[in-house]
């Protein structure tokens, strides 16, 4: 079974916190060296062309993936439509 890109993401997401038991500060140089590696072989992998167009989009796709982890580290709660009425 393939899984989607998305929940893929969040696979690779979870791991990774999993891996620094949530504390990506203490092994943030770790996490990055996991990135680059497999970023790296997927140019590898690539033409010369498709490996260009890969790294020009590349910041666009680590700013998503940024905000995606944010609320994957912080999920507040959907803030409710109606306004909260206080009971004094």
């Amino acid at each position: 079974m393939m899984l989607s890109e998305p929940d893929l993401l969040d696979s690779i997401f979870e791991t990774a916190l999993r891996g620094c038991d949530v504390d990506v500060k203490a092994r943030k140089q770790t996490i990055w060296s996991a990135c680059i590696a497999m970023m790296a072989d997927c140019l590898r992998e690539s033409d010369r062309f498709t490996a260009e167009r890969l790294l020009r989009g590349v910041e666009a796709e680590l700013r998503e993936s940024t905000a995606h982890l944010a609320t994957l580290l912080d999920p507040s709660p959907p803030s409710s439509p109606y306004p909260r009425i206080p009971l004094n």
